[in-house]
């Protein structure tokens, strides 16, 4: 009877071969030792694309998926470095540091950031769509979602302190002496 370390597959570091020298049990694509595998198939680094395995399998951490993008890593560490930075600066325009400031205003400044990122990315999916409306006649879902940001980037704004403040308009007597004194006229 044989025990387990007995047993006649290899452990890690020997070669794969059997007693009558057949090759490794893949092929030319699977591993020849334990020690060289690339994959989860147990086969090796292809000799050209070091993001694949010598059978043709995408290897982890390669950069094949981030064709799109949208569901990469390295997308939304760009996009948590742009609310982060647009939060910083709104809370700086509110006169604060993001350290000094009011739990409040922190969280009414990143809803506001993620307000104005959601806006500008729907925007820039209408502008690659070729315009809000398709070819049918139809509303494109990002002029809607673009439509609620912009809601939700007026409303935050407004929620931070954003007033709409009439410009102060000088008088017509005002505006009439200004005027002669730019001009060089002479009253008569």
């Amino acid at each position: 009877m044989t025990s387990v370390s007995e047993a006649t597959e290899p452990t890690l570091g020997t070669e794969w071969a059997s007693e009558d020298g057949a090759s490794a049990p893949f092929g030319d694509a699977g591993a020849e030792s334990a020690t060289a595998t690339a994959c989860r198939c147990g086969a090796g680094p292809h000799p050209e694309h070091s993001d694949r395995c010598a059978a043709g399998h995408a290897l982890p951490g390669n950069g094949l998926a981030v064709v799109a993008g949208h569901r990469s890593v390295a997308f939304w560490t760009a996009h948590e470095e742009a609310r982060q930075e647009q939060q910083r600066v709104i809370v700086e325009d509110a006169g604060h540091t993001l350290d000094d400031a009011p739990h409040a205003l922190l969280v009414a400044a990143d809803g506001l950031a993620q307000s104005v990122l959601v806006r500008d990315s729907a925007f820039a999916r209408i502008v690659e769509a070729g315009g809000p409306l398709t070819s049918s006649g139809r509303t494109r879902r990002a002029f809607t979602v673009w439509t609620a940001a912009l809601d939700r980037v007026e409303r935050h704004l407004r929620l931070l302190g954003l007033k709409r403040v009439p410009r102060p308009v000088p008088s017509l007597v005002d505006y009439m002496e200004q005027r002669q004194a730019d001009t060089g006229e002479v009253k008569r």
